[in-house]
């Protein structure tokens, strides 16, 4: 096994950092692609906690640790992150030049867009990540590499001024973000490359999920970076050919953050109980999380476009405790039925789900072995995605994780 790519396949919070946890001790470094600190990973060792929102999820296993140029790299919050872990951590931390800083007023412009919205809002977190990736856009964005380089505030200055923003605060956040990235800024790109041709190994860590793609996604209800497998060249900066091989993640029920349309989205006692006995509020946020039934329609289409062979299946214990399972075969709109997503994307919000209920998975016991409702389940995915089932998480635990 070469390097591996890690992606989400549903609309995020698929249980992807407990999994590049798990496999980050096969590897000798851990490298995040895409997205900012609008969204968390969780890791559970014992009974504590950790949440990374820039830090990749392998610092836990002492691995190196690569933060790529297709990241909107917030320094504050980076700072804060790191003051959490060991000194060690950041001595195995690397930053790309070239990812573009989230600055202040980056999060005051995203909570005014969103406010912009009315009674239409995506359901932003507020951190600024769109304003970062739009200011990149328009070539108004400091990167990591301008802090080192004694930075010319006056654009972006002058542009917070006309915008009604106090100029005065730039130039005290470019300095403290000068001292939170001072000694780990280089080229990711060329070390993933490096440690290759030393005839390492190296895990690529997607934020949010394929659903969320700016343009793959349901947008505009969608995230501001790319979130699919084939953004992880571009966002490190690496030849497609050390992309590796895709292991797409997923959850054996749907959950998503924020507005948008969501055709499996149960609207009952059911969704609380799955919400409360999977934890589903975000990690960023806190926010509760809406719950559906698994939707196969839409996990077709994120395999397809991800090209993925193997997935990880995470949080089957949930359905232990739910006493029925469900899973959309497809959509129907206006009389007709379809299996394809892609065409239903402009009218997703209209789609009816056409449900079929295999068998349940209440009252699973869950040990070192699948029980026999689990073993169904797989089955049962391996032959509706066209895919093989890898892995199995049954807990938030590290250890809870069953090879397949």
């Amino acid at each position: 096994m070469g390097n591996v790519s890690v992606v989400g396949l549903q609309w995020g919070d698929e249980g992807k950092g407990k999994l590049v946890d798990y496999l980050a001790g096969q590897f000798d470094a851990v490298a995040r692609f895409n997205g900012g600190s609008n969204a968390g990973h969780t890791v559970v060792i014992g009974e504590k906690k950790h949440t990374f929102h820039l830090v990749p999820s392998g610092a836990l296993k002492g691995k190196e640790l690569l933060i790529g140029a297709g990241v909107a790299l917030d320094p504050i919050v980076l700072r804060e992150e790191l003051s959490l872990l060991p000194d060690k951590v950041k001595e195995k931390l690397l930053i790309d030049g070239r990812c573009s800083l989230v600055s202040p007023f980056d999060k005051e412009l995203d909570v005014v867009l969103e406010q912009m919205r009315g009674s239409s809002p995506l359901g932003t977190t507020g951190r600024g990540i769109g304003p970062a990736y739009a200011m990149r856009a328009l070539r108004l964005a400091l990167r990591a590499s301008d802090l080192l380089n004694n930075p010319d505030s006056g654009a972006p200055s002058q542009l917070y001024s006309r915008l009604g923003v106090d100029p005065t605060r730039f130039p005290a956040w470019v300095n403290e973000s000068k001292r939170v990235v001072l000694g780990l800024v280089g080229d990711v790109g060329s070390r993933v490359v490096d440690i290759g041709q030393a005839g390492g190994k190296v895990l690529f860590e997607a934020s949010q999920g394929t659903l969320l793609d700016l343009l793959h996604g349901s947008y505009p209800y969608v995230t501001s970076s790319h979130t699919v497998v084939s953004y992880v060249p571009a966002g490190l900066g690496i030849p497609s050919s050390e992309a590796g091989e895709p292991l797409g993640v997923m959850k054996c029920y749907t959950t998503r953050v924020g507005s948008g349309p969501f055709p499996t989205e149960i609207m009952d006692s059911t969704s609380d109980n799955i919400r409360s006995v999977g934890n589903e509020y975000g990690a960023t946020t806190g926010r509760p999380r809406r719950v559906g039934w698994l939707d196969l329609v839409a996990l077709k289409y994120a395999v397809r476009i991800n090209g993925v062979k193997k997935i990880a299946i995470t949080k089957l214990d949930v359905l232990s405790e739910v006493k029925e399972f469900r899973a959309c075969v497809s959509y129907r709109h206006m009389g007709s039925e379809t299996g394809d997503f892609q065409r239903s994307l402009g009218h997703l919000h209209e789609v009816e789900p056409v449900y079929e209920s295999p068998f349940t998975m209440h009252g699973a016991k869950y040990d070192r072995e699948l029980p026999s409702q689990a073993k169904k389940l797989v089955d049962y995915l391996e032959a509706a995605l066209g895919v093989r089932v890898s892995l199995v998480s049954h807990g938030e635990e590290r250890s809870r994780t069953i090879e397949l």
